[in-house]
């Protein structure tokens, strides 16, 4: 009888930035419009545009303490601040990840 050897999937800081660095990618694609190929056309709507979700221009002073305003805030900063980095941190992972496993 030999004895079972269980694999154990530990809890560690790298599956934790590995799920904030999944999170994060999943905010950052997400978009109100995509451009349209036509140079005269409109853009194109897309996901966040189709739930209500796009980012609308505020005037001052204008009430931005609702959550879906907070979302919406939070979701163009992503986007707008984000985006290199993002693409830095995300190469840097999947080199890390290709050659030490």
């Amino acid at each position: 009888f030999e004895p079972v050897q269980v694999e154990r999937m530990g809890f560690s800081l790298g599956c934790l930035f590995e799920a904030a660095l999944l999170a994060i990618n999943a905010v950052a694609v997400l978009q109100d419009f995509s451009p349209s190929l036509d140079p005269q056309g409109k853009p194109i709507p897309r996901f966040l545009s189709h739930i209500g979700w796009a980012k609308q221009e505020q005037e001052f002073g204008a009430d931005n303490s609702s959550v879906k305003s907070k979302i919406i805030q939070f979701t163009t900063a992503v986007r707008t601040l984000l985006r290199v980095p993002l693409i830095a941190v995300n190469a840097v992972t999947i080199i890390y990840l290709t050659f030490l496993g």
